[in-house]
């Protein structure tokens, strides 16, 4: 009786630890910060006159956004060093969303000429669109994944539904202590 109390013990505890992280926004220090993107292969570089070196793109290089999702760099939109992707899980009967990777605002396109809203430390945290603008031309923008935009914000993935009305907010950046609903 013992053993199989030990046990039971034990796996409630690995199930709440892992409950834990599933909530817990994740951490980043500083020194990630600093370098979000990290790769499974080094690079290719190349000598210039100076004596140092110019990495050479590599398409199957691999770029880790974190909990286990990647991205091959080939895939990215063309100019994107970094990629992120709104995750929704669950969380026993409620959903939560969360951002996973970093956003990069590479300016107005067509297709994308609103405006990124920023917090106060300089994070995107949504996007309010102008005429015109639809979630596959934001995603570029923003180097993150237009269909999760979509599917966060309830906004379709069909020809005609991906569009935005003027003034429309779209978030980037879930805030995770926020339930999120599935759209109807």
């Amino acid at each position: 009786m013992k053993r199989a109390a030990t046990i039971a013990w034990a796996t409630a505890g690995v199930a709440a630890v892992g409950i834990v992280a599933l909530i817990a926004p994740p951490r980043v220090s500083p020194a990630t910060a600093a370098h979000p993107v990290r790769s499974s292969a080094a690079s290719t570089a190349g000598p210039t006159p100076g004596g140092t070196s110019t990495p050479t793109p590599d398409p199957d290089r691999v770029i880790w956004l974190g909990d286990g999702i990647s991205v091959k760099a080939g895939d990215l939109p063309n100019g994107c060093t970094t990629y992120s992707k709104i995750q929704i899980f669950g969380v026993g009967s409620h959903s939560y969303g969360r951002l996973v990777g970093d956003p990069d605002d590479r300016g107005p396109s067509a297709g994308a000429t609103g405006t990124v809203n920023r917090d106060a430390g300089g994070d995107i945290l949504s996007y309010t669109a102008a005429p015109g603008d639809d979630i596959w031309s934001i995603g570029d923008r923003l180097c993150t994944n237009p269909l999760m935009i979509g599917r966060y914000n309830h906004v379709g993935s069909n020809p005609g539904e991906h569009t935005l009305q003027p003034g429309e907010t779209v978030v980037i950046r879930p805030d995770m202590n926020v339930e999120w609903t599935p759209g109807a």
